[in-house]
Formats: structure tokens, sequence, C-alpha cells
């Protein structure tokens, strides 16, 4: 398991720099996101020679684990769908298979908004497809696919190795019945993970040293699924630099320990 950062929280700095300010912070790797903390979309990855010094600085600092993401209502906004078709190349471009994403509210909660989101999402699979790309989706509180159950209704109706899943522990924590169960139940389809901590019915990111979740039961289910990818650590009011550190050593220290429950 590597514990990697988030550049829209470090949004303030260029890519580049971000790399490096998170290889000083002591992450083991970074998910890229085209989105800033405003939700304001990053258009620097759209250009071939910035993108080929990304990836340059990355293996300087050697980042070997990291990911894309964009979070956007690709479900009911057609600019935020055209603009992920074309950005999903671009991890190709940088040398990653990982793609997380989320989709949009709920707005109707009827079929045909379902409809609409497995079409739209389809399509994305389709491009993931041949550009060798996998779409870890984000189940999120009030959004279209906002619990476990409903990714794996995704999944049924879109059979593709193509499209999994990127597990928010905080939001499985909330919307879940059985988070645990829930990671069992996903097994293999889980390619990346947030992490960060909650109280009990509320959806605010937390310190992963606050909360009222026990993360060492959950980083050990992870393991049981055989899961060793990246985890993002998902914080947002916070000061990024400052907390990094603490939150990293916490978080490798329980690594740690239920790495020891394996041996």
């Amino acid at each position: 398991m590597k514990i990697c950062g988030r550049t829209q929280m470090l949004d303030q700095y260029s890519f580049c720099d971000s790399f490096k300010v998170m290889k000083n912070l002591g992450f083991d790797g970074v998910e890229i996101c085209l989105e800033t903390r405003k939700w304001e979309v990053r258009q620097e990855l759209f250009d071939s020679s910035y993108l080929e010094a990304c990836k340059e600085v990355l293996q300087e600092v050697n980042m070997s684990t990291f990911s894309l993401s964009y979070h956007c209502d690709y479900i009911h906004d057609d600019i935020c769908f055209e603009y992920f078709k074309k950005a999903i190349p671009v991890a190709r471009s940088l040398g990653t298979q990982i793609f997380v994403f989320s989709g949009g509210r709920k707005q109707s909660g009827d079929a045909d908004e379902w409809d609409l989101m497995v079409n739209r999402t389809k399509e994305l699979v389709e491009i993931a497809e041949s550009n060798g790309i996998i779409l870890a989706n984000e189940p999120e509180p009030r959004l279209v696919v906002r619990t476990t159950t409903d990714l794996i209704r995704l999944f049924d109706e879109i059979n593709s190795d193509h499209l999994a899943c990127n597990m928010d522990l905080g939001h499985s924590f909330l919307c879940d019945p059985e988070p645990l169960e829930s990671i069992q139940k996903l097994g293999s389809k889980i390619v990346h993970v947030h992490i960060e901590n909650m109280k009990q019915g509320i959806h605010n990111h937390l310190l992963p040293q606050e909360g009222d979740m026990d993360l060492e039961m959950y980083l050990n289910q992870l393991l049981k699924i055989g899961f060793d990818g990246g985890m993002a650590l998902d914080l947002y009011k916070y000061n990024y630099q400052e907390v990094a550190p603490s939150a990293i050593d916490f978080l490798k220290n329980i690594i740690n320990k239920v790495k020891g429950y394996q041996i």
C-alpha cells in the first residue's frame, strides 16, 4: 500500500512543483487531479510539452505510484462529458492505467437518469478500453452512484475489465450498511482508494487520526482482498502541507501493523 497526495489540495502550485512538495512531505505517490479546490478545471496537461515535463518530474522524485482523476457531473453536464472524453488519453500519455472519477448528484432519481448515466459511462469505458485505461468510479453521498450496491449494479450493466472502483473509505462508512463487507464484495475491482476519517452520519473529511472509523479494520480488510495500490489522502478542510506528515506517519504505522497480521 502506498500513501498518495492529491494535487487538488496543493493547487497553489504547478503540477510539477506539487510533485516535489509531496515528495518532501513523505508521500509515496500522487493523484493528479484535473480540478482545483474550487472545482475549476486545470488545462495544463493538455499541453504535450508540459505533460512531458510532468513525466520527467514524476520520474525525478520517484513517484512511481500515481493516478489521474476528474470529479465532475458528466451525467447532466455536456461540457464535462466532452472534457472527460478528451482527458482519458491524457492518462495513457502520463503513463498511468488508473483514472479516478465520480458522477453528478442525483437529480430526478428515476430510471431515465440511471440509464443516461449508464449510457454515458459506457461511452467513457469504450474510450478507456481503446487507451488501456481503467476507470475507477467513486461512490459518494448524494450522487447517482452512491453505494457499493449502486456500483455493483453499474458493473452488471457494463461488463468491462476497464471499469473498476475507487473505494473512498469514508464514503463507504457513511453509505454502506456494512462497509467491511463492501470491500470484500468488490474485491479485485478496488484498484484505488481514498482515505480519511469521518464522524458517524456526517460527510466531512477528517484527519485519519480523528473520527469514528477504525481504519485499522478497513486496511486489514483491504489487505485480505489483496489490495496493494495507491491510497490518496483526501482532506479538504485543512492546510494540506501542515497536516500531511503526521497523517502519513499515522497511516504507515497502521499499515505496518496490519501487514504483521498477514504474516
